[in-house]
């Protein structure tokens, strides 16, 4: 992840004590100084936006794709994400 340049965004147990894992003990001051300080400074509690797009996409499309190679397999699901995509800005 630090190659990538992704913050790790986990939050750790109440009773978690400074070491020596930076990423950790920078969530845990962060924390000490108030959860919602913590959640604003990263996008944690922001699952469910994926979970919502997830459920949408599977009761407009079910689970199943109805192709068999790979590269049609890709074109399915390009083709339902940009309509979903489309109806859901439209909505907004």
């Amino acid at each position: 992840m630090h190659e990538r340049g992704i913050e790790p965004c986990i939050l750790p147990r109440s009773s978690a004590k400074i070491s020596r894992n930076i990423a950790m003990d920078k969530v845990i001051r962060l924390i000490r100084r108030g959860k919602i300080a913590c959640k604003e400074a990263s996008v944690y509690g922001k699952r469910w936006l994926v979970e919502s797009f997830f459920s949408v996409f599977k009761r407009w499309f079910g689970e199943y794709v109805s192709h068999m190679k790979i590269e049609n397999i890709r074109k399915e699901f390009m083709f339902k994400v940009l309509v979903i995509n489309l109806f859901l800005g439209l909505g907004s």
